[in-house]
């Protein structure tokens, strides 16, 4: 639980062929927003204009150098700010559903 002088640090990514899309705010629906506009740089190789994506969403507040995926130990990891140590953030992730926005056609 957050107490009120520490803020939200939130970490949206959206997991597409063998890579992500992301974005991270203390606000989380720019976190999210930021995550969907990073997803035009996939739209060359995938069709992700106008399509329902699925976003996992976690606060990642006191944590840098964030990475998720193929960790023993848990699915997101970082640099814990208070101890230098990389470790598996274990708090929840939230799944969301968004709509992305019609991209032009793409260009293969």
């Amino acid at each position: 639980m957050q107490t009120q002088t520490e803020t939200a640090d939130y970490l949206a990514i959206i997991l597409i062929g063998g890579g992500s899309s992301w974005g991270r705010s203390p606000d989380k629906e720019t976190a999210i927003s930021n995550a969907i506009k990073s997803l035009k740089d996939w739209n060359s190789l995938f069709d992700v204009s106008d399509i329902e994506v699925t976003i996992n969403v976690t606060d990642v507040q006191g944590y840098s150098q964030c990475s998720w995926g193929g960790h023993h130990d848990g699915w997101i990891h970082g640099t814990n700010q208070a101890t230098g140590e990389d470790e598996a953030i274990k708090r929840p992730v939230e799944v969301v559903k968004r709509q992305t926005p019609k991209l032009p056609k793409r260009k293969r």
